[in-house]
């Protein structure tokens, strides 16, 4: 137990969402297993779907321990990913919603605490066992000839926050995620 306290200090310095007893649910830290991910595609279109996809793949290729499914049976995070516009946006437990931005993701844990609060990226009361993310997407992205690879930059970033990074830069955060799971570093 003085290893995972110990462990969970040092996850904030790096950049992920620290942890009490299990990085994620029914996942035990260093176990070696694959992390099931499941994937809900929700945006109601065919516009987000390429760069879901695509990032889906990236991060899949990436790590062997990321097995990503469209089932939610048997996942230990299940993300859906929403639309949405900023003159509706959603309304989130736990969560200030930054208007403007052009995605979010909402991070909560097994007993359905939030795990990140805009704009700390320390979590009030979440074990930091992550169950369940809402990704939500803003429409407000304009359109021009990079449009997909924009929204694959941003569904990039959106999952990585999902696996409970908290700072991440372009790249997709693979040793933190190695850190934060116990998996070998490849």
């Amino acid at each position: 137990m003085l290893a995972l306290a110990v462990f969970a200090v040092a996850s904030m310095a790096c950049g992920v969402i620290p942890f009490v007893d299990r990085p994620a649910a029914g996942y035990s830290y260093c176990s070696g297993a694959p992390l099931h991910v499941a994937v809900l595609d929700e945006t109601g279109g065919t516009d987000w779907s390429p760069a879901i996809d695509a990032s889906l793949a990236t991060y899949g290729s990436a790590s062997p321990h990321l097995l990503f499914q469209r089932d939610p049976a048997g996942a230990n995070i299940v993300i859906t990913v929403r639309r949405y516009s900023d003159s509706a946006p959603p309304e989130l437990k736990g969560y200030l919603f930054p208007a403007g931005a052009g995605g979010f993701a909402a991070v909560y844990d097994a007993a359905g605490a939030a795990c990140n609060f805009p704009p700390s990226p320390l979590p009030v009361g979440c074990t930091g066992e992550i169950a369940t993310v809402d990704i939500y997407l803003n429409d407000i992205i304009p359109p021009g000839t990079d449009i997909e690879a924009r929204r694959e930059r941003l569904m990039l970033h959106e999952i990585g926050h999902a696996l409970g990074l908290t700072r991440h830069s372009p790249d997709l955060g693979i040793t933190e995620l190695a850190q934060r799971y116990g998996w070998p570093i490849d």
